[in-house]
């Protein structure tokens, strides 16, 4: 027998030997140093610990950063669990812009879910629209003065004539430092979101109204004076006693005083004049509109009957016009016609235009002009 036959049953005796077929062996126990909270094993240098952030020395607990753990020791720190597409858009979005999305959105769901549920038509419109578009404007105005303000006190490149000349530059600025000055942005935006939605979605804004401020279309104070005068007195009477006649007893002489000119001037038109008019009674057609208006004018401080006209007016300002007539209806004229009319309280004067105005204080060819405001004295 061989040398090399003999190591190896010896070998294989050592390896069958009856008394390690049954030793059970213990694994071997660590006997280091722990963390305190989550017995994770730390080194002895180890000043916090790398699983929950124990800082045994301080007694608090700190954040532990995954990425830096991972990268200064990778067997020590346990991947992170891959995030989805999903989570990974929603982390590259900055958190300020959920609430500059989220104020805006709800601006446009607030002004489209009025505009579905409140009926077409209302004039509830048009209070709501030019409400809204006056509270954008003024927000916008203010905070672009703020913007322009706060970012010139750090930036001497913004001059003074920056704020009508260039108004973006200082808001390329702000944007620029995001999230700082956060709330200037969501503010400017959500006015202009209310301006916006204002004029597209609500809409119903009469920009006719919002333009006229109404500076010269007021009533001459003379007319004012003698509807006063001829309100306290009771119905006017007249000094002429043609006065409280229809405009067709004059009709011939006037007609000929107009003739007169004509053959004067045969190639000169006549020249229309202006005046204003105070509405004393009205006339309703068969489809219950206005079909003929009664007016007085001034002169010399006293109210005359100055003729009748037959309105041309805008559907809407006629409709307008009728519901004041309606509530104002009284028993007598303020000035004595001679006709029969639904009279009404002298509140409604109106600018007319005539060619001539007779002896009586009858007026030529009445025009309405425009409806002026409301006159309101205490009768």
């Amino acid at each position: 027998m061989s040398t090399f036959d003999k190591l190896e049953d010896s070998n294989s005796a050592l390896l069958d030997a009856p008394e390690l077929e049954g030793m059970e062996f213990e694994s071997l126990e660590y006997e280091g140093p722990v963390c305190s909270k989550c017995e994770t094993p730390m080194a002895d240098d180890q000043m916090v610990c790398r699983s929950c952030g124990w800082y045994p020395s301080l007694g608090i607990m700190v954040e532990v950063d995954s990425e830096w753990e991972r990268a200064a020791d990778p067997e020590s720190v346990a991947p992170a669990p891959a995030k989805s597409p999903m989570e990974e858009v929603c982390t590259s979005i900055p958190s300020w812009t959920w609430p500059l999305a989220g104020s805006n959105l709800l601006i446009l769901v607030a002004t489209v879910a009025g505009r579905l549920l409140l009926p077409a038509g209302s004039v509830v419109f048009e209070f709501w629209g030019v409400w809204q578009l006056v509270a954008g404007l003024a927000l916008v105005t203010v905070l672009h003065v703020l913007c322009f303000v706060m970012t010139a006190s750090s930036d001497t490149s913004i001059g003074l004539f920056d704020i009508i000349v260039s108004p973006l530059k200082a808001w390329f600025k702000v944007c620029s430092r995001l999230p700082e000055r956060k709330w200037l942005v969501i503010g400017a935006t959500n006015g202009v979101m209310l301006s916006l939605t204002a004029v597209l979605v609500i809409g119903g804004i009469n920009w006719d109204r919002l333009w006229d401020w109404n500076i010269e279309a007021h009533t001459k104070t003379s007319l004012v004076e003698a509807i006063a005068s001829a309100a306290a007195n009771g119905p006017v009477e007249g000094d002429l006693e043609d006065s409280i006649e229809d405009f067709a007893g004059k009709a011939g002489q006037v007609d000929g005083e107009l003739g007169a000119v004509a053959d004067n001037k045969p190639d000169e038109p006549v020249e229309r004049q202006e005046t204003d008019c105070l509405i004393i009674g009205f006339e309703l057609s068969d489809l219950d509109q206005i079909d003929k208006l009664y007016l007085a004018t001034e002169a010399n401080g006293r109210l005359y009957y100055a003729g009748n006209v037959v309105p041309k007016l805008d559907p809407e300002d006629a409709a307008k016009l009728k519901r004041g007539l309606m509530r104002s209806i009284t028993a007598s004229p303020l000035v004595k016609t001679g006709h029969v009319a639904t009279w009404v309280k002298p509140r409604f004067p109106v600018r007319v235009t005539y060619t001539l105005q007779a002896d009586d204080g009858k007026l030529r060819d009445l025009e309405i002009e425009e409806l002026l405001p409301e006159i309101s004295l205490p009768w």
